[in-house]
């Protein structure tokens, strides 16, 4: 049976025991992460910082390099004492809570890409200017349908007015005649 050898007192590192103990027992209790973007990545080299007035926070070195000795964490909100900044109105909208539907409305899509669309287009030509799938667009072609703003022309669509009567009419004499011209009366040009 092989013989152990006797621990020395002394860590082999050169450092003393004491000093390891207290340094990890720091990270041990901050939990292996940085105070600051919570990281753990190369947690056996993080810093204690001791920040004035504060509790010790462990470092990640990347956090240390930007923030030096004075990390924003455990800071104490500034006094309120400039009413005139706290009154300032903030950059962006607040976003809205989950559940809840925004007041404002981003432009239509479908829309806007049936005023550059010509007078007859498919359902596709249509979803594909407006970068929406085909089932989309559809269901939303038949509701401006019910709405009167596009028409339905066989397989097709279109924006433009519905013929009056009159004109439908006299298409529909037209396309019957072979033999005759129908003459419409149109006012004198000059």
């Amino acid at each position: 049976m092989a013989r152990r050898r006797p621990r020395s007192p002394t860590p082999s590192r050169g450092r003393c025991s004491l000093y390891l103990h207290h340094r990890s027992s720091r990270r041990e209790r901050a939990g292996r992460r940085c105070g600051v973007c919570h990281s753990g990545r190369g947690w056996r080299r993080f810093e204690i910082v001791h920040p004035a007035e504060r509790e010790p926070v462990a470092l990640c070195g990347s956090c240390r390099a930007r923030f030096g000795d004075d990390p924003p964490v455990g800071r104490k909100p500034a006094p309120a004492s400039k009413p005139a900044r706290a009154a300032r109105k903030p950059l962006s909208p607040p976003k809205p809570h989950t559940g809840e539907r925004r007041t404002e409305r981003r432009p239509d899509r479908l829309r806007a890409a049936l005023r550059k669309m010509p007078g007859s287009f498919s359902t596709a030509m249509a979803a594909r200017a407006a970068g929406l799938n085909n089932d989309k667009t559809l269901a939303r072609l038949q509701d401006l349908e019910r709405r009167g703003e596009v028409q339905r022309l066989g397989n097709r669509w279109s924006t433009e007015p519905p013929p009056s009567d009159i004109a439908s009419a006299m298409d529909r004499l037209e396309a019957r005649t072979s033999n005759l011209r129908i003459v419409r009366d149109r006012p004198r040009a000059g």
